[in-house]
């Protein structure tokens, strides 16, 4: 190693330079060490710092003592709080989290801090001790701040400048593009302020042509307003003539109306010999009745509230029509007293009729109370009769109701005990048995018996029998009942060896009239039978048999059966056709072609 080169390669240093952007080595100068003195640590209380103080801490020496006894005034009062307070400490506990609850350590030292308070003493002056040189501010005055090369920061630095000068290119290209932009904006608006002026004189050519027709359009609407004010003016005068003219004629319609009414008044109160001759209303409403209302009869010449609107042209048109149809008006009375005479009398012929009415006051009412009495008896009789009605309609409920009961227990004692009684499998069956022994061992039954004295002469000829059997030697007996035992075995053995005889014969005339067939010839084509066959053979149904003698009589006598609701299957018949003797359906007739082909084979 040369002596120009630093004996250490840790006391080198690298100083990079920001401005030039190149790194400088130098050694590094050594820097004295100066030891640190540690300040000494002053002893301190073990609750010092924790948050007790007088107010908080714990005083044993006040709190009453756990391991006292109470006296005996206080011992029922101690019990109480004990028991209190030792719920109210339960309830805290087990308000907490299980994690948080103490053990029976914990608790011992939950409050140690409370109860081990000790007061720290108060301190009124502390003497300090400076650990630094005086004079180390002064020593390491104007001395370089070491530093340390980062290659990772350089590596990072280079970049960040690379991408500075791109960035800075890219902002230089687009300072170029907006100049060239200015420059064509500039073109534009240079070609724009040359055609300027023309356009100013085109604008200012289509105003002073449009204020030219405004103008003209002013002088018309002045016109045309002076000439509507003198028509409005001509309007107002001739409505003021026409409401003249209508009240007029309203006011005249209104008289004419009341002319009207007194008219017809006094064609009514006219005599009736006169009215005929001069009273053209009543001409017109001849077929009226007479005693109609007033309302009707005045009503055509009253002033309604839809003939307020109604206009002058059909008021002068109503008016019209009335003078074209009515004569001349002629009246009967000539002075006004005798309207007053007329009057007098028709107060006359009230007074009467009161008098009248008041006099039939006592037929009319005792006709009522007759009414009423009538009514009276009337109700008495309907409900007389409603109740034997009632009464008759309660015993034809109970005779229904009877009826309906008797024919429930006819029908439970027909299809319940007395049905099994009868008609029964097993009594048939025992019916059957008894009638067959009582015919073997007895004799005929010609006077139908019933089961019952069958059963007992079967009995009693029984009895008979064994006492014979009693009397007989016991030799013969077994002889005899050997011989029953044969006989029994022999008729055993015939009717296995008819029945045999029977399928046998059954066979052959099967046989026989197989042989009594007409040949069989095939005239057409064989069909596979692959698929249903083409147009299979209709078979007519047979009509169901009829029902014998005892069938109907079963029916009839032991079952509640209806030939239109039921169905004979229920009860156990079967109608369904029987197939005659000597029928043969197509499939029998197949299997013995088939057995004809294999025995000619």
């Amino acid at each position: 190693m040369s002596s120009g080169e630093p004996s250490d390669l840790s006391s080198l240093r690298v100083n990079y330079d920001a401005a030039s952007k190149k790194v400088r080595f130098g050694v590094k100068k050594e820097i004295r060490k100066i030891p640190i003195k540690l300040p000494s640590i002053r002893p301190r209380y073990f609750t010092a710092g924790c948050g007790i103080n007088n107010d908080n801490q714990r005083d044993l020496l006040n709190e009453p003592s756990p391991f006292v006894y109470p006296k005996d005034s206080e011992e029922f009062a101690h019990k109480i709080m004990a028991k209190a307070w030792k719920t109210e400490f339960r309830r805290k506990e087990l308000s907490c989290k299980y994690n948080k609850r103490h053990t029976y350590k914990s608790r011992q030292q939950a409050d140690i801090l409370s109860r081990l308070y000790v007061e720290e003493p108060e301190l009124k002056s502390v003497k300090m001790i400076k650990d630094v040189d005086s004079e180390f501010f002064s020593i390491i005055e104007g001395r370089p701040i070491q530093e340390k090369l980062n290659l990772r920061q350089y590596i990072q630095t280079v970049r960040d400048v690379l991408r500075t000068k791109i960035i800075t290119g890219y902002r230089g290209d687009d300072i170029m593009l907006i100049d060239e932009n200015l420059i064509l904006e500039q073109k534009q608006i240079d070609l724009i302020m040359e055609n300027y002026q023309t356009y100013v004189n085109a604008f200012e050519e289509l105003l002073y042509n449009d204020h030219t027709e405004s103008m003209n359009l002013l002088k018309e609407s002045d016109s045309e307003v002076s000439a509507a004010q003198e028509k409005c003016e001509e309007l107002r005068q001739l409505s003021k003539e026409y409401a003249a003219l209508k009240s007029v004629l309203y006011t005249t319609e209104e008289r004419w109306r009341n002319c009207k009414l007194y008219q017809r008044f006094l064609y009514m109160v006219s005599p009736m010999s006169w009215r005929k001759e001069n009273d053209y209303y009543y001409t017109q409403e001849r077929d009226l009745n007479p005693f109609q209302e007033i309302s009707s009869i005045f009503g055509k010449y009253r002033l309604n509230g839809t003939d307020e609107g109604s206009s002058l042209e059909d008021l002068i048109s109503q008016f019209r029509e009335e003078c074209a149809i009515q004569k001349e008006p002629v009246l009967y009375f000539t002075e006004p007293h005798q309207l007053l005479d007329v009057f007098r009398f028709m107060e006359l012929q009230n007074l009467n009729s009161l008098l009248y009415s008041e006099e039939l006051a006592v037929p009319l009412e005792n006709v009522k109370e007759g009414m009423a009495r009538a009514e009276q008896l009337f109700n008495s009789e309907i409900s007389a009769l409603q109740e034997l009605i009632d009464k008759l309609a309660e015993g034809i409920s109970w005779e229904e109701e009877r009826v309906e009961y008797l024919e429930e227990m006819a029908l439970e004692l027909i299809n319940g005990e007395f049905k099994k009684l009868v008609i029964a499998d097993d009594v048939l069956n025992l019916h059957v048995f008894v009638e067959d022994v009582y015919e073997t061992h007895i004799g005929l039954n010609d006077a139908n018996l019933n089961i019952s004295k069958m059963m007992k002469m079967i009995e009693s000829k029984f009895r008979e029998e064994l006492i014979n059997l009693d009397q007989m030697p016991s030799e013969q007996v077994a002889q005899l009942e050997s011989s029953c035992y044969r006989e029994e075995a022999k008729m055993i053995k015939e009717a296995y060896k008819a029945a045999r005889h029977l399928s046998e014969f059954e066979k052959l005339f099967l046989k026989l009239q197989k042989v009594f067939y007409p040949p069989f010839r095939k005239t057409t084509k064989e069909l596979k039978w692959r698929s249903p066959p083409v147009n299979p053979p209709k078979l007519v149904p047979q009509p169901p048999r009829s029902l014998t003698e005892e069938e109907k009589d079963f029916l009839e006598f032991f079952t509640e059966y209806c030939k239109y609701s039921d169905d004979l299957k229920t009860y156990g018949i079967d109608i369904s056709p029987q197939k005659p003797e000597g029928a043969e359906t197509i499939s029998e007739r197949k299997e013995e072609k088939d057995e004809a082909e294999s025995g000619n084979k």
